[in-house]
């Protein structure tokens, strides 16, 4: 079956959340990039990272989300990370 010009456009809705994946993916390659600094400078702390900066950070991950809430809107929006110190090995 082949399917019309119409229903091969990608709907309005599914472009946003298309648009919305691909920041995303940039949030999360320009995390990985920029880790060890982040490490230095964001040590044991939760941080929300949007259009490839860090929007806010701290300790505690409840008061992150609640201030992002307050300040920023929808929290679901954000890249929410733990960063952990320098001194942190995984172990696998």
């Amino acid at each position: 079956m082949k399917l019309n010009e119409k229903e091969q456009r990608p709907k309005e809705e599914d472009q946003h959340l298309l648009e919305e994946l691909k920041a995303g993916t940039k949030d999360v390659e320009w995390l990985s990039k920029n880790y060890p600094a982040l490490r230095k400078k964001y040590p044991k702390q939760f941080i929300a990272v949007k259009n490839q900066q860090v929007i806010i950070a701290h300790k505690d991950l409840v008061s992150l989300i609640n201030t992002l809430k307050r300040k920023f809107g929808d929290p679901n929006e954000y890249l929410i990370d733990f960063v952990p110190d320098e001194n942190y090995t995984l172990v696998v």
